[in-house]
């Protein structure tokens, strides 16, 4: 996966599983995530973060929301996309949230200008 992140030009979109990747079931353990934090920032790679299962990994949804937490402490710009729907039961009601973490107001302006 690193190597891949690597060879990404500058301003690629990432999509990433927090917890529980489906489908492959293999989640990167903390420090993998920190790798994989310091080598997007470095290449300057955007991560849009799906959250379809937080909780269901780990049993914990803080532990689950770990690499969304270390993305947002470490200055990015983030798309994250949360669904409640497993996690809370709510199977066939596809409810959820767009999380969308800019750096200043003026960024969050243009970001809520295009969301409406």
């Amino acid at each position: 996966m690193l190597r891949y992140l690597n060879i990404l030009p500058a301003g690629s979109i990432v999509l990433l599983h927090a917890a529980a990747h489906n489908p492959t079931g293999v989640d990167p353990t903390q420090e993998n995530w920190r790798l994989i934090a310091d080598l997007m920032k470095s290449k300057k790679l955007f991560p849009f973060f799906d959250t379809a299962y937080q909780g269901f990994a780990s049993g914990s949804l803080e532990i689950d929301a770990y690499p969304i937490r270390l993305f947002n402490e470490r200055g990015f710009q983030m798309i994250v996309a949360q669904s409640y729907a497993k996690n809370m039961g709510l199977y066939g009601e596809r409810i959820g949230a767009l999380h969308v973490v800019c750096y200043n107001p003026k960024s969050a302006d243009k970001v809520l200008s295009q969301l409406k």
